[in-house]
């Protein structure tokens, strides 16, 4: 947030203050007045010693243009100092929901941001932490989406740290920003660990029952009411067509084996391998469509599948044994 040229101790009082007067929030910010920070960039600093030196010299030599001049370059300051003000001012800031990503690829950030004003906004940066910053402008009562893509180094939930909004617009003497905390979750899976199969250890025995599912079998068994996800490909499309509303076709065939995907079954190797395994399973299960549970100490999902039941045990496995799901996200090169 401030330079990373302040001493620790000053910095840590900075940032505490900010933190007190910029709350965290769920829903979008505005940036208004209260929020809005400004002070001279390096050059701004420059430029007014040079303003200080001119008006010494036309005292010094009462030389009247030298006053003129002065003067001239003073009012381009105070007209520069209101536009970068004005620049930032009245724009709501709203943050997505970041999508879910295995540890080791990118998070991304959302950021939409609008006005109701009839001026353009221009060179308007956002900045995460160290993070490079995106730029971007905004048309006349008009909005723009701006994207910051993160790295990610482990698993977990977390929230995002301070995001700074920013502007040194028209002149760069002043740097404006605003400092915004959101209170929403950043879910990092763990890393699955590379080609893993299913395991037949972990598979319950059938005995040769006869069941109806939604994965193709010997016999069409007939539709019913389609649930939330599960495949696309089993719905029939022509009843669909017919105004029957979204059916799915079930099929009859040889039951097939369950999963419980356990964490007792997977030897001795450190917590991180075993639930990047365990992630790999869940992923080699749901791709197969294959009802599979998951059994972690103290806790234990039912057997199911379906992209909500996949992200139910893959959040699981994220937050194992994370004692503060409200810590911050860091990025790995801060």
């Amino acid at each position: 947030m401030l330079s990373a040229a302040l001493p620790r101790p000053i910095r840590r009082y900075f940032d505490s203050w900010f933190d007190t007067r910029n709350p965290p929030s769920g829903d979008a910010i505005v940036l208004h007045n209260r929020r809005l920070y400004i002070l001279p960039t390096g050059f701004g600093y420059l430029f007014g010693i040079m303003l200080l030196l001119l008006f010494f010299a036309a005292i010094n030599y009462q030389n009247s243009m030298a006053f003129v001049l002065t003067f001239m370059l003073t009012s381009l300051g105070i007209i520069s100092l209101w536009h970068t003000h004005k620049n930032l001012r009245d724009i709501t800031v709203k943050l997505q929901i970041p999508r879910p990503v295995f540890c080791g690829e990118f998070c991304e950030l959302k950021f939409k941001l609008s006005h109701a004003n009839n001026s353009r906004r221009f060179a308007i940066g956002i900045q995460y932490a160290s993070a490079a910053p995106v730029y971007l402008k905004l048309e006349p009562e008009g909005s723009a989406t701006a994207k910051l893509k993160l790295p990610t180094t482990r698993r977990g939930q977390f929230k995002p740290m301070g995001i700074t909004v920013f502007t040194r617009y028209p002149t760069g003497l002043f740097h404006a920003w605003g400092w915004l905390k959101f209170d929403l979750p950043v879910l990092i899976y763990p890393r699955p660990t590379a080609n893993v199969k299913l395991q037949q250890s972990m598979a319950a025995q059938y005995d040769g029952k006869i069941s109806t599912s939604t994965i193709e079998g010997d016999d069409f068994a007939g539709l019913r009411e389609h649930r939330l996800g599960e495949s696309l490909r089993h719905i029939s499309w022509k009843a669909y067509a017919q105004g029957k509303g979204l059916l799915t076709k079930t099929f009859q065939g040889q039951a097939r084996p369950t999963l419980w995907i356990d964490w007792q079954l997977l030897g001795e190797s450190s917590l991180e391998d075993k639930l990047s395994f365990m992630t790999a399973l869940v992923l080699a299960a749901e791709n197969e469509e294959q009802k599979y549970g998951l059994r972690l100490p103290g806790t234990t999902i039912g057997q199911s599948y379906g992209s909500a039941h996949k992200h139910t045990c893959l959040q699981t496995l994220a937050v194992f044994r994370q004692s503060d799901l409200n810590q911050e996200f860091t990025i790995a090169h801060q």
